[in-house]
């Protein structure tokens, strides 16, 4: 497996002021890449080549979506800073095993895992990694001499970004390049989406004989929410909680399952699609 790391040069915009840039975002502009290029996107369209949604990379460390998880604390300020935790060092999930409770004593925040595993979290998390930009515009209809305000918003991300990605090879690198004049992400001629590749390199995202499997992806990328039945699967949140039933599993896209191939789902327009990226 392999970690992409990116600096963004500018805000991106990623479907209604996403933080991140989705897997079905990646998808697409890889085979817009390589289609440009002359190449085959067949490795792609197999399911051989998998990419992960993008997460912060804070001094060259992932910092992975935290899993479903408890608050308990009763200092109010303290509280509402543990409920607003989205990333966790990769090393906490490798340590630590979900369900996870989060707990407070004075000035002290502390991560309970299954079992009495205990760790203080000190500062391997995030509440944010970046901000929302937001543009006010001006609509104009000439022909009935009327104008409305619109919003458009973006994000700019504080620290770099990864992705991580089954295979690599020279094509792929190759379309990795393109993107980097092209951008990614709506109005990218307008600016947005641009950014240069930082490292790319290997990466051992194993957590041993854990059954858990990392959940990311927008959770729905157009229309309605999908649902699909699968055997019974632990699995930890993405982007959102999931909701676990005996057979009955809402998937946020992108997801990260175990022992499942990569599906294609479709209904109208909507595509779901499902990786099963091993941490």
């Amino acid at each position: 497996m392999k970690l992409i790391t990116l600096k963004f040069l500018s805000p991106f915009k990623i479907g209604e002021k996403e933080n991140y840039v989705d897997s079905i975002t990646l998808y697409r502009a890889f085979i817009k890449a390589l289609t440009l290029l002359g190449y085959s996107f067949e490795e792609i369209r197999k399911g051989d080549v998998k990419f992960s949604s993008t997460f912060p990379v804070v001094s060259n460390r992932p910092y992975l979506k935290i899993p479903f998880r408890r608050v308990e604390c009763n200092e109010r300020t303290m509280d509402k800073e543990l409920r607003k935790i989205e990333y966790i060092d990769v090393d906490i999930l490798r340590s630590v095993e979900p369900p996870y409770l989060l707990q407070c004593q004075g000035e002290r925040r502390y991560l309970v895992g299954n079992g009495v595993e205990r760790l203080e979290l000190e500062n391997k998390y995030l509440t944010s990694h970046g901000g929302i930009i937001v543009e006010y515009k001006n609509r104009i209809d000439r022909l009935v001499n009327s104008a409305d305000i619109y919003t458009s918003p973006s994000f700019m991300p504080k620290h770099d970004l990864g992705f991580f990605v089954t295979m690599w090879d020279n094509e792929l690198d190759k379309a990795l390049r393109l993107l980097e004049k092209l951008g990614i992400g709506k109005d990218r001629n307008l600016g947005y989406g641009k950014f240069i590749v930082k490292e790319i390199k290997d990466y051992d995202l194993n957590l041993g004989n854990r059954r858990y499997r990392y959940l990311t992806g927008r959770a729905y990328p157009e229309g309605e929410f999908m649902t699909d039945r699968f055997d019974r699967v632990q699995m930890m949140g993405g982007d959102i909680s999931p909701v676990l039933l005996p057979l009955l599993v809402l998937l946020p896209t992108g997801s990260l399952v175990k022992n499942v191939k990569r599906l294609y789902l479709e209904k109208g327009e909507n595509v779901v699609v499902v990786d099963p990226m091993v941490l």
